[in-house]
């Protein structure tokens, strides 16, 4: 007589799972964002907006600065189009797994700095929130808003893991 073998969970399905968690994660934090649309890329996947605008997450990491941890967040900006875009960002960082606010909590950080990507091309930029340690999960939520109101941004959720 045979005894049965316990079923163990393979690699796909343990990320898909995960993947799954996460979503559901942010989903419930939609407060940053409204009602509006909330496109979630994971950390592998590059995003483009309706007009072009290109983001690509470049990395997530956890350093030490100043005797503060951080998570920083660098992305790749890219401008198809033919004129310059002015960006005004606003950034939120939330830990994924448990979920909770890190810095202020519920509110947006504004950055007093625009972010211009040039015609044709491609501008780096980072930003960092503070972290208790490596190895978390992260949700790092990002706006650009136009001041020419010319364009419009949905909020952008990036999913990650800070090492």
């Amino acid at each position: 007589m045979s005894t049965p073998r316990a079923r163990r969970t393979s690699a796909p399905n343990k990320v898909l799972v995960t993947f799954l968690l996460l979503a559901l994660s942010v989903i419930g934090f939609q407060a940053f964002v409204g009602p509006s649309v909330l496109p979630i890329v994971p950390a592998d996947r590059p995003h483009e907006f309706a007009n072009g605008l290109g983001v690509r997450l470049l990395s997530i990491a956890h350093t030490h600065e100043d005797g503060e941890h951080l998570v920083t967040w660098s992305v790749d900006l890219h401008n198809p189009g033919d004129t310059d875009l002015v960006l005004d960002p606003t950034t939120a960082c939330r830990h994924v797994m448990p979920p909770e606010d890190v810095g202020t909590p519920g509110s947006p950080m504004e950055h007093t700095e625009n972010v211009v990507v040039p015609a044709g091309q491609v501008t780096y930029w980072s930003d960092s929130c503070p972290s208790p340690d490596s190895g978390r999960w992260w949700a790092y939520t990002v706006r650009f808003d136009d001041p020419t109101e010319e364009h419009r941004y949905p909020p952008l959720t990036l999913l990650g893991r800070a090492h």
